[in-house]
């Protein structure tokens, strides 16, 4: 009877595991899209996506993700997936190399009885390596600024794209013409219980942002969650993952998120400044670890994270 119920509740109900499970046929039915003999299918804890680890008999790992229902458009998936692929084809920076689909498709759209919309979903080669926290240390902290500002170095030339804003506050700030106008912001802080210190930490970022401006040396394509979740490390190089938030901005906000994530760490000040070091060694000439810039930028961060939270989405 347990077993029935589970599969007969709304899929709103159901908790990560319930709605793993369902999302698990829907995999299975994505994959007959892509030309991968799979041999296992293993959900994977991380993101906010549900993501499943493909063993292919071929001998190959891939991953296959499946976009949450408020995420990206299939256009800007697909978008995502041009970048991913243009790095891979024109640097040698470790990212998700992206499996086209037999049709020659960047991404395909699956539907599911037992899901209650179409999912997109994309495929990408594995990458093998370790996620790190605690043990952090400022010589990888080094590697992966130099890898950020080689990132953005690619990512001011990929101004096409179908990709909106990565540092705006919520879908209605990105709705907007300015995703920083007095509307969003008091909507922003109506959100964070009246809390003036939002208030304040986005009057800082706007006036940063408007100091800024928007020219190739300061605002371009950027990835938009290079947090411990998103880098790992193989063999002493740094890869980096799930591009899923990536978008236009500016180039501080990209190094903010790696700032904020390890802000809990006891040797937090020696990896930030390995961080900017390693940063500054491709990009020299740069505001984007500016101190002051910078700081505005975490403060955004953290605003973004508290209404990410508040409004149930972790």
């Amino acid at each position: 009877m347990a077993d029935f119920q589970a599969n007969t509740r709304p899929f709103a109900e159901l908790d990560r595991a319930g709605r793993t499970r369902r999302l698990r046929r829907l995999a299975e039915a994505a994959l007959t899209e892509y030309d991968v003999p799979v041999a296992r299918l293993t959900p994977l804890p991380r993101g906010r996506n549900t993501a499943f680890r493909v063993d292919g008999a071929d001998g190959h790992r891939y991953v296959l993700r499946i976009e949450r229902p408020d995420g990206p458009s299939v256009a800007q998936v697909r978008a995502e997936m041009a970048w991913l692929a243009a790095l891979c084809r024109e640097t040698d920076l470790a990212v998700p190399r992206p499996v086209p689909t037999r049709e020659r498709h960047a991404a395909t759209v699956v539907a599911d009885p037992a899901v209650p919309e179409p999912r997109t979903c994309a495929l990408y080669r594995w990458l093998e390596g370790r996620f790190l926290d605690e043990r952090l240390s400022a010589p990888q902290l080094y590697r992966l600024g130099e890898f950020t500002a080689r990132l953005h170095r690619h990512g001011a030339r990929m101004n096409g794209l179908d990709r909106g804003r990565a540092d705006d506050l919520t879908a209605f700030g990105r709705a907007q013409v300015d995703g920083f106008s007095d509307t969003v912001v008091d909507r922003a802080v109506a959100l964070a219980g009246g809390d003036e210190g939002a208030r304040a930490a986005l009057g800082r970022v706007r006036a940063v942002r408007s100091a800024l401006g928007f020219g190739a040396d300061v605002f371009g394509l950027v990835h938009g969650g290079l947090h411990q979740e998103n880098y790992l490390f193989h063999r002493g190089r740094v890869r980096v993952v799930d591009f899923d938030d990536c978008g236009f901005g500016h180039y501080a906000y990209d190094l903010a998120v790696t700032v904020d994530a390890f802000a809990h760490l006891p040797q937090h000040a020696e990896l930030r400044e390995a961080l900017l070091d390693g940063y500054r060694s491709v990009r020299p000439a740069t505001f984007a670890t500016d101190p002051a810039v910078l700081n505005a930028f975490v403060g955004l961060r953290r605003v973004q994270l508290r209404l990410r939270e508040l409004d149930g989405h972790p």
